[in-house]
């Protein structure tokens, strides 16, 4: 009987133990089928959204554009996003509409979570559950945003008490405030190694700058040292290898500072500056990519005059090498485009043009005596060529003791050129045409669109393109400037 009773109990509490593993093999099957129907679940309870309101997923691209992933509707105050696809890391927004949005972070493996917050203080109010990453990120936000009203108050009060010694010491308040930024910045970075909390927090971090400067030959203190050290190391923070920060405002944002204010603005440096930054970038595929991109697309239509030389370098050296995402199409068009730029680059003597007026007199650049030559590029049924007209005549009036103007038309109808001519007065103006049809204007001169004007030196070497009409009085007495300004320092030397 006791073994009986012994035997019972053995059995129940084996039913017992496979009922337990039954359940758990359930929920790891309920879970992986959840896993397997959705890569990713965002839900997000929101206090102040409208019921009904569709919102966006979206991440970053670059700094102020982002790519819509996923949409949603809120019921009864909450907004889930599901996808069968997990989401790329990167930082994420929930937009409610283009001037109202808020972001977090996504490391690429925190697939699923809970987002709760108020749209009067996002920040201050969010709460995460299942992110760790995001718990990281808006502690280190929560403090920044606490320490930015503590500087606030003191910027107020110092409006209020503006003698020399409260300005001193609000100063040092303000720097005491700074200090502690960074010291948390540094702290958490360090505590959080390895996550992506900590490399976003990283990537907006300064590069630390030595106290003590280095002195000449001469004994004075070197002081283009510290520029060079923080243009040296202006990088060290930012993780060109993760391809997470492409889907973040960071990349970009410190890209765009660095050539706006660490680079000087000549062909050289633009091009030196480039390649280091692309060497970095060459850490990932997909920011080598981007990079290379985002430099291009910022050179190749630059309104500073004289970096055209910055595209041809980098087709030459990247797009036409390395770029193995390009098909042989759009490889062959850079290499047309290279073919048309390199000839008229700024500095350059410009290309051979014998362009003939009306009575079939041939004319060249070339043979023009004065200080500067414009070679106007126009087609007489263009509507921004008939507004110029009246602006270039201006011009001409002004200037036409230093400058002659060759007033070439694209088109192959005289009749149209004449007409132009006489219903703008350009008469005074050498007013020409290509009567032997030696050119295509577009691959000879690069005109894709009119008016195009190329200002040519007394050596007839090209100082400028594409300046509008009305700006090229301005150019010229720029250009002059600055041409003082370099022999006044020739002199110096």
């Amino acid at each position: 009987m006791n073994k009986t009773c012994t035997n019972m109990r053995i059995s129940r509490a084996a039913f017992r133990y496979f009922k337990s593993l039954l359940l758990i093999t359930a929920l790891i099957f309920s879970a992986d089928s959840f896993a397997q129907e959705f890569g990713h679940s965002i839900k997000v309870k929101m206090k102040g959204v409208t019921e009904g309101k569709t919102a966006h997923l979206a991440h970053f691209f670059g700094y102020n554009q982002y790519i819509k992933v996923d949409s949603a509707k809120v019921e009864n105050g909450e907004l889930t996003f599901r996808g069968k696809d997990p989401l790329k890391g990167g930082i994420y927004l929930i937009v409610l509409s283009p001037s109202k949005y808020y972001d977090f972070a996504i490391n690429g493996k925190e697939q699923f979570m809970e987002i709760e917050g108020d749209t009067t203080d996002f920040v201050g109010s969010v709460k995460f559950k299942g992110s760790k990453e995001n718990e990281i990120l808006f502690g280190y936000r929560k403090f920044l945003q606490d320490k930015s009203k503590e500087a606030e108050a003191i910027s107020t009060m110092g409006k209020l008490k503006n003698d020399p010694a409260s300005q001193e010491m609000n100063r040092k308040k303000i720097e005491l405030i700074q200090k502690e930024v960074d010291t948390y910045m540094k702290n958490t970075v360090k505590e959080n190694e390895g996550t992506f909390a900590a490399k976003v927090i990283k990537a907006n971090l300064d590069p630390e700058l030595p106290t003590v400067l280095p002195k000449k030959a001469n004994g004075r203190p070197d002081s283009t040292y510290l520029f060079n050290y923080y243009k040296g190391h202006f990088f060290d923070n930012l993780d060109f290898a993760d391809d997470r920060l492409l889907r973040s405002p960071f990349l970009h944002s410190r890209m765009e500072r660095y050539f706006k204010d660490l680079v000087y603005q000549t062909t050289d440096s633009v091009n030196r500056d480039a390649d280091k930054v692309l060497k970095l970038a060459k850490k990932n595929q997909e920011v080598y990519r981007f990079a290379l991109w985002w430099v291009t697309n910022k050179y190749e239509n630059n309104e500073i005059v004289g970096l055209d030389g910055v595209f041809i370098h980098l087709a030459e050296n990247y797009y036409l090498k390395d770029a193995d995402w390009l098909d042989s199409t759009q490889r062959a068009k850079f290499k047309e485009r290279v073919d048309i730029l390199k000839p008229l680059q700024t500095g350059l003597v410009f290309p051979t043009l014998i362009v003939a007026d009306s009575l079939g007199k041939e004319y060249n650049p070339m043979q023009s005596k004065t200080k500067y030559t414009i070679v106007h590029f126009y087609d007489p049924d263009c509507g921004h060529c008939k507004e110029s007209a009246p602006k270039l005549m201006e011009f001409y009036n002004k200037n036409k003791d230093k400058a002659t103007i060759y007033n070439v038309s694209i088109a192959y109808d005289t009749k149209k050129m004449s007409n132009f001519v006489h219903a703008y007065k350009t008469q005074p103006l050498l007013n020409l045409w290509d009567s032997k049809g030696r050119y295509y204007f577009r691959k000879s001169f690069d005109v894709y669109s009119t008016p195009t004007n190329y200002i040519l030196d007394k050596d007839k070497k090209i100082i400028a393109r594409r300046i509008p009409v009305d700006k090229l009085e301005d150019f010229i007495n720029f250009y002059e400037r600055q041409q003082m300004q370099k022999m006044t320092e020739n002199a110096g030397k």
